[in-house]
């Protein structure tokens, strides 16, 4: 036992946060050890003397306060770094891992910061990973609810919780799931690392999983027939296979009338649809295609471009990269800032670029409306991946006008119609029960 606190203090020697306390507890010296970031060893100790009291021996209260006793220096050194409290008896050679008084290191169920429920239960998800579960479980209050955990990672281990409903999760998928999971030897930092354990090119925009932080929305996905992932530490859950009706479909949906949630989908595939289309229709209508106008409004577009000196498609580009990289700053900068440059690059810098004739008042309509129709699709992860999709298609459009967009647009629907997960398509409208896609 002496070698084994040998070699605990040497494991941890460069650990200023390792802590090791001797004791005395029934005429018997005791030492506890572990992480003073992590365990409360005030109340810790108390604890311990509280149950000192009402046992008659070291011996007994070793058996009281843990069923893992006497553990080789491995499982001691394992549970040093999950936050457990060292219980060493040097004279009598014995040892047990302890469950301490933990330090608060998690934040409280708050509303969503990501999402904005209407109608709907304001609760997110948090840090860790048993709340997480136990939101999902106090909505869901049925033992089909199916819970498998795992332990990924190398230097870093992470759990990681599989969450599907048995009899409506295809079984085939289950099991792929479940064995990829487990051939996971590597870190994981983040969704990324995920998504290329389950084969994602690397290249793709598109994700394996579809993030949200809402459990109402986990939950209407778990009764879809899908598998919901949930990883310690990060304050989302991982709908698998996300599909491409995610972004158009939410569950706050269904708290309207059905013909307001039937609007409120075909509002959203529209402003999908005309963030592909409308800077290279501006471009293929201006600069390609200049003949499909009526006289008047050919007239009109000619004189709102009077005196730019740049091409259609180089404004263009100037301008939808100068909008994303705006969007790209609000989201980064603080919430006291981010106002302020929202409007700035919004407002003054337009009106700036419009007055210098480096652009036309048109494109800056154009640039407005591809602003919020990318907003209105769920998730921002979709409204990324589409932005970026826009890009290929005004190039097209540029060299090839309207015909360059409607191939562009096919392109689009090829390439997303080829993505699939476990060979369940990315395009699949719904998913059976017994596995198969239609």
């Amino acid at each position: 036992m002496e070698n084994l606190m040998v070699e605990m203090r040497s494991k941890f020697a460069d650990h200023d946060d390792f802590f090791i306390e001797e004791e005395l507890i029934h005429q018997t010296v005791i030492y506890l050890m572990g992480f003073k970031t992590l365990i409360d060893y005030p109340k810790s100790n108390q604890y311990i003397r509280q149950m000192a009291s009402s046992a008659a021996s070291v011996d007994e209260l070793l058996t009281n306060l843990s069923d893992r006793l006497d553990v080789g220096s491995e499982q001691m050194v394992n549970a040093v770094l999950e936050g457990k409290l060292i219980f060493v008896i040097q004279k009598d050679q014995r040892n047990a891992i302890v469950d301490p008084v933990a330090l608060n290191l998690t934040r409280s169920i708050d509303e969503p910061k990501n999402e904005s429920p209407i109608q709907a239960s304001m609760d997110a998800f948090v840090e860790d990973l048993n709340t997480n579960v136990g939101l999902i479980r106090k909505r869901l209050k049925t033992d089909r609810l199916l819970h498998c955990s795992f332990q990924v990672g190398e230097l870093e281990k992470r759990n990681l919780s599989m969450l599907y409903i048995n009899g409506r999760a295809p079984n085939d998928l289950v099991e792929k799931v479940n064995q990829q999971l487990k051939q996971i030897d590597t870190d994981i930092e983040s969704i990324d690392d995920l998504n290329r354990h389950f084969g994602l090119r690397k290249w793709s925009p598109v994700s394996h999983f579809f993030p949200t932080e809402v459990p109402i929305q986990a939950i209407h996905s778990l009764k879809k027939n899908r598998i919901v992932l949930l990883l310690d530490n990060y304050p989302f859950a991982l709908v698998f296979p996300h599909l491409l009706l995610d972004m158009f479909s939410i569950v706050n949906d269904r708290n309207f009338p059905y013909i307001l949630s039937v609007m409120l989908r075909v509002l959203r595939v529209v402003g999908a649809v005309l963030t592909l289309i409308l800077p290279a229709l501006y471009v293929a209508l201006v600069s390609v295609n200049p003949e499909i106008f009526k006289f008047d409004l050919a007239l009109f577009v000619a004189k709102s471009r009077e005196g730019i000196p740049v091409p259609a498609l180089l404004e263009t580009i100037i301008m939808v990269v100068l909008i994303d990289l705006i969007l790209e700053a609000i989201v980064r900068l603080p919430k006291s800032i981010g106002p302020t440059i929202s409007m700035v690059g919004g407002v003054i810098l337009g009106q700036a670029m419009v007055e210098a004739k480096l652009v036309s008042t048109l494109l800056v309509i154009v640039i407005t409306a591809i602003v919020i129709s990318s907003s209105v699709v769920a998730g921002i992860q979709n409204s990324l991946y589409i932005r970026l999709l826009k890009y290929p298609i005004l190039i097209l459009a540029s060299i090839f006008g309207i015909l360059g967009i409607f191939t562009g647009l096919a392109l689009t629907g090829i390439y997303l119609a080829s993505l699939t997960s476990f060979h369940i398509p990315y395009t699949t409208f719904h998913m059976k029960r017994e596995g198969d896609t239609k």
